[in-house]
């Protein structure tokens, strides 16, 4: 699982719409950047049920900003904004507040190629699926160059990794597409294990096993 909790600012509500099998209210939304070019576009989608969570997401005043917690579904379309399953909502925030934490549970390097970036940030590009589905999303994690030794030491392609962080997009001249990346504040992965060497002789006393002949010219 994927979660989020931001401070994300309305620009319009939505239709109702049916996605991942289920009927949502749909809204757009942002956490907001300097400029458009660097806000980080979102479309939220809160179940259609009646209940306090419905009511205050139909009652949430575009321009203004509340506090939402939920889960990220990426897609495999990178000019779409990733979609928020929202599970809490709270519209009752001062107007300038700001929160974009991230926890990306299921992400894995697609990369052993670590790239500089500036202002002493280094990144590497990870992976990340929905869940029971082969439908990948490719995003960079940066990471302060303090950390390189560590990513060095724990960078393994296909390796599963968890990352907590704050989501970055930059969009040049405010195209589709964005530059997409988690700003990682740390990461973590499972321990190598040593790998025992045994050959298929050990489970049976028979001669031949580990021997190649010559292939015959039939």
């Amino acid at each position: 699982m994927n979660f989020i909790c931001a401070t994300v600012e309305l620009r319009h509500l939505g239709d109702s719409v049916q996605a991942y099998g289920l009927d949502y209210c749909s809204a757009d939304a942002v956490v907001p950047g300097n400029g458009s070019a660097s806000e980080v576009r979102f479309r939220l989608l809160c179940y259609e049920r009646q209940g306090p969570k419905l009511q205050a997401f139909l009652d949430w005043k575009s321009g203004t900003r509340a506090l939402i917690t939920g889960n990220i579904v990426f897609s495999d379309d990178t000019a779409q904004p990733l979609d928020i399953i929202v599970t809490t909502i709270e519209t009752a925030v001062p107007q300038n507040m700001y929160c974009n934490q991230v926890v990306l549970g299921n992400a894995f390097f697609g990369s052993d190629e670590i790239k500089e970036r500036k202002n002493g940030q280094v990144a590497v590009k990870i992976g990340t699926t929905l869940d029971n589905s082969d439908v990948t999303t490719w995003l960079f994690m940066e990471t302060h160059e303090s950390r390189k030794e560590k990513l060095n030491g724990r960078i393994r392609k296909g390796r599963p990794i968890c990352v907590t962080g704050y989501l970055r997009e930059y969009r040049k001249d405010d195209s589709d597409s964005p530059y997409r990346a988690i700003c990682a504040n740390d990461f973590t992965t499972r321990k190598d294990r040593e790998q025992r060497k045994s050959g298929p002789q050990s489970s049976g006393t028979a001669s031949g096993y580990t021997e190649v002949d010559p292939t015959p010219d039939y």
